[in-house]
């Protein structure tokens, strides 16, 4: 289970800035230093997504770029979740960037809050996005989510009242139990990389939670359905070029093999599959020191 969470903002015109952080114990040693945020940076550079592995735990960080009225002021912010050594970053990729796009909303204001004001926001947008999807779809915690919506109809309107009651309806209805078990199904279909069957249900649980109005989950079930369909062309490929590696490898052309190895670990980040892409890392900066030593000796002879 994660341990919580931290956002960095990025200033157009100014240095990084910590805007908070949420940790579920409340008390943690763990900062960002100038020099973590100087790794951070410079991986958010190439990719949107990223892993950082620390002695006694990792940070899956999610690089959001403003696009609304905030732009004016700052390109965006990271926003990262700190992990324990056994968690899997993967399962919580779409709920980063849900929490990450919520800091956006113009009545949050988060430019003109005070640390301890932001913090505030971070722990309700922490239990609102970030903790992992499962628990947010077990079947009551859906009922409580689509209760509270249906409170704040109530006091609305004719046509919300009217919507309110068919959400009471549904619930009473057991509908909301299917937003679970379509997850549970692509869940189990990711494992058998049964990955066309997986965007299938993903996209099922997105449309139901659609009806019953809890949009925040229906997003990041559609963006869990979205990378479910592209999983396949992208293994696919990586498959390719890992084959050229060691291809290029048998025949001794060391700089195809390490280049062929770094263009894998670049797809394994976009597959958010840090395992391979710390795999093929690691081989492509191997060879690559070994094809400088080789070349350098050679040009000796």
């Amino acid at each position: 289970m994660p341990m919580g969470c931290f956002v960095i903002l990025l200033p157009i015109d100014a240095d990084y800035k910590i805007m908070g952080y949420y940790f579920k114990e409340n008390k943690s040693d763990f900062e960002i230093s100038n020099d973590l945020f100087l790794r951070l940076n410079l991986d958010h550079s190439k990719n949107e997504y990223n892993l950082l592995k620390l002695k006694e735990h990792q940070i899956f960080s999610y690089l959001y770029k403003f696009k609304g009225k905030l732009i004016r002021k700052a390109s965006g912010l990271i926003i990262g979740m700190l992990l324990n050594e056994n968690d899997e970053p993967e399962k919580f990729s779409s709920s980063l960037k849900a929490g990450a796009e919520a800091f956006e909303i113009p009545s949050l204001n988060i430019l003109n809050k005070s640390q301890e004001e932001f913090e505030i926001i971070l722990k309700d947008i922490y239990l609102e996005h970030l903790e992992p999807l499962i628990d947010i779809l077990q079947p009551e915690a859906l009922k409580d989510s689509i209760i509270n919506i249906t409170k704040l109809m109530l006091s609305g309107e004719k046509k919300e009242r009217k919507i309110a009651q068919e959400l009471v309806e549904k619930i009473e209805g057991g509908e909301h139990k299917k937003i679970s078990e379509y997850y549970k199904i692509a869940e189990n279909a990711i494992k058998s990389l049964d990955y066309e069957k997986a965007s299938k249900f993903y996209y099922k649980a997105a449309e139901m939670a659609e009806n019953l109005y809890v949009m925040d989950i229906a997003t990041s079930l559609r963006e869990k359905g979205s990378f479910s369909q592209h999983i396949p062309d992208l293994s696919k490929e990586r498959e390719k070029i890992v084959q050229e590696a060691r291809n290029a490898l048998r025949n001794e052309d060391f700089h195809r093999a390490y280049t062929s190895y770094r263009r894998a670990s670049e797809i394994s980040k976009k597959l958010i599959q840090f395992d391979k892409e710390e795999e093929y890392r690691l081989k492509s900066k191997a060879l690559e020191d070994f094809y400088k030593v080789d070349e350098k000796y050679r040009k000796t002879k």
